[in-house]
């Protein structure tokens, strides 16, 4: 792919990379002149989406955006481009997100082209349009690739352009340009990987890049990006051939690629084989936060994103959890635990391990419960879609997956036996000692419970067959304990 993108002579329908109050300002347009001239400025019309993107494969679909991998036909060059419905994320009161992506993605864009940190998707450019992409020349979920798996500059020319979408059909559509990295996300990397896991040593290399991008978030600018998992870290290989040597030097390929970082006046060398060298780049700042004035204040409902990676915190302490940078070390701590076991996301490892009826009643009569204070974000959570219609009617259905999540924490880590850590959340820590422990006690009475530090996907099977509680056991000071020299 070609860097200089941002530097030829179509670079009037981007924003500069310097340029986060700006972009910020057009995703948040409305209401001030100066902020309206901007979002004009950045419009493009559907003759420019087509002709600028004659090619387009689907790649990926989340709550708020899809991405495509497209042909930029200015550059010649593939890049990614991911495509919000602003008008949409706007009547769902989400208004924020359009920024934050925006925002936090300019800035963390500046990182790599200063060679701070290389670990992050590259923003190189954002424009607006009045359409969406024709699912006929783009893709959709259902059909990923209608104009085929590469470029062919032939049929484009050959089929044309998609017919240009009636009045009824114009919204506010933002268009993100960003490098592609062609290897995917690392969760379905792995999968492509032998027996779907990879060498420690591989491991620790890219674990080590995911930490970094993290830590340079942070120490930059606050970051606390509060959706950390292999899903949204995407790899690219260390030796791209934009410079058309892939890594070959004096005609001779070199067979180790080395990267290094440097933190205070420490430097770390990361030695990976040149065929798989490979960068680990952060992405997907929608539920990013860059303000440092957020630390140590109460939860939000902004906080709970991917509900199965809820720190436990959050689900013991309710209201009385802080924001902070905790929920990105958790995640983190998960995307380890996946990355060097090989297995799929823990809640997939456990996916037939749910909550206790008897301990979900009690759970509910602590987080549902309108007359119980101290968990107000959780129950927004749990009952965003659950209403009361104008004659008085309850509709909807809770969102349970909460519940599930804070059993199979359990049943994932054990329960901690120290009393002293019960301070916050104590009701929901009685609900899980009533229900669990005495249970727990008399299921190893009659038969053992298996090892769970064994392959957690046979382990996940062997809880989900005991009876209920019985899954969980305390966690003792006597167990076994990983310090780092274990983990080298």
């Amino acid at each position: 792919e070609d860097d200089d993108s941002d530097d030829d002579e179509d670079d009037d329908d981007e924003t500069n990379d310097g340029s986060s109050s700006i972009v910020e300002m057009v995703a948040t347009a409305g209401g001030n002149s100066s902020n309206d001239s901007i979002a004009k400025s950045m419009e493009r019309s559907w003759h420019f989406l087509n002709d600028k993107f004659p090619w387009a494969t689907f790649l990926s679909e989340g709550a708020f955006k899809r991405v495509y991998r497209v042909w930029n036909s200015t550059v010649n060059a593939e890049e990614a481009v991911s495509v919000m419905d602003v008008d949409t994320i706007e009547d769902m009161g989400n208004k924020e997100i359009v920024g934050a992506e925006l925002s936090v993605s300019v800035l963390l864009s500046s990182l790599v082209r200063r060679n701070v940190c290389p670990n992050f998707v590259v923003t190189r450019g954002v424009f607006t349009c009045p359409y969406e992409p024709a699912s006929s020349h783009w893709g959709c979920a259902e059909n990923k690739k209608p104009k085929g798996s590469i470029f062919d500059p032939n049929r484009a020319l050959r089929e044309g352009l998609p017919v240009i979408p009636s009045d009824e059909e114009r919204g506010k559509f933002q268009y993100i340009r960003m490098e592609l990295c062609r290897h995917g996300d690392m969760e379905e990397w792995l999968k492509t990987q032998p027996g779907q896991g990879i060498a420690a040593n591989e491991a620790r290399m890219l674990f080590f890049q995911m930490a970094f991008a993290l830590h340079a978030a942070a120490d930059r600018y606050s970051m606390k990006h509060y959706d950390v998992k292999l899903l949204n870290f995407f790899l690219q290989s260390a030796n791209d051939d934009t410079d058309g040597n892939d890594g070959v030097t004096n005609g001779t390929r070199h067979p180790y690629s080395v990267l290094r970082y440097g933190i205070g006046s420490s430097v770390f060398g990361l030695r990976m084989p040149t065929s798989r060298a490979l960068i680990a780049k952060l992405a997907d700042y929608g539920t990013a936060n860059i303000r440092p004035e957020s630390n140590g204040q109460p939860v939000t409902i902004g906080q709970f994103t991917t509900l199965e990676n809820s720190p436990p915190e959050f689900l013991i302490s309710g209201d009385a959890a802080k924001q902070g940078y905790g929920h990105d070390s958790f995640g983190l701590g998960l995307c380890m635990l996946h990355l060097f076991t090989g297995n799929a996301p823990y809640e997939e490892i456990l996916e037939d391990v749910t909550c206790p009826v008897a301990l979900k009643r009690k759970l509910k009569n602590i987080w549902e419960n309108q007359s119980s204070n101290g968990y107000d974000v959780i129950r927004s959570v749990i009952l965003a879609d659950v209403y009361e219609d104008e004659d008085g009617n309850v509709e909807g259905e809770p969102d349970e997956v909460l519940y599930d999540t804070l059993y199979r924490y359990l049943v994932l880590f054990g329960i901690p036996d120290k009393k002293s850590q019960y301070k916050e959340g104590a009701r929901v820590w009685r609900a899980v000692t009533s229900c669990l422990i005495g249970q727990a006690a008399k299921s190893t009475a009659a038969a053992p419970v298996p090892a769970r530090r064994s392959t957690r996907r046979n382990a996940a099977r062997a809880t989900a067959a005991t009876s209920g509680a019985a899954a969980v056991v305390p966690a003792t000071s006597a167990g076994p304990a990983a310090s780092p020299k274990d983990i080298d």
